[in-house]
């Protein structure tokens, strides 16, 4: 915090992941153009956010070039300008693969709607204890969908 004015948050973390997973298989980081596949080499993220209006997904240019620390940064301010309706439309456009996160709003379990051309979109959940077996015993340990 003290360094780069932002707390860390799981945001940072899946959107790493989200990058390293798109790596390993290009064909999620595509689109389909009529009959073929386009294959993007770059990772534009699209993280949903909560708007008055509703859910908005502005985009993370080159997101596999930015730190954790710059990932929440600009999160943050995706989400202040999506309060106070100043995102522009180049915000929004161009998104590779998206990640929405329904557990702010306490989702637990959803649907999340694919937004064309992209072929993939990670739907996070609320994090909740649940019961687990672990060495044969039952457990609680925070999960999510």
């Amino acid at each position: 915090t003290k360094k780069y004015g932002v707390n860390l948050g799981l945001t940072s973390f899946f959107v790493k992941a989200v990058v390293g997973a798109l790596k390993a298989f290009p064909a999620i980081n595509a689109e389909i153009q009529g009959d073929d596949i386009v294959y993007k080499h770059y990772y534009d993220i699209g993280v949903a956010v909560g708007a008055a209006e509703g859910l908005v997904v502005p985009v993370l240019r080159d997101a596999d070039r930015m730190s954790f620390a710059e990932i929440e940064q600009q999160v943050r301010y995706f989400a202040k300008a999506a309060e106070d309706g100043t995102l522009s439309l180049a915000d929004l456009k161009g998104g590779t693969f998206t990640i929405t996160n329904g557990g702010v709003f306490g989702s637990l379990l959803s649907t999340p709607i694919l937004n064309p051309p992209q072929v993939g979109i990670l739907g996070l959940h609320a994090i909740k204890d649940r019961p687990v077996a672990i060495g044969g015993q039952v457990v609680i340990r925070p999960m999510m969908y």
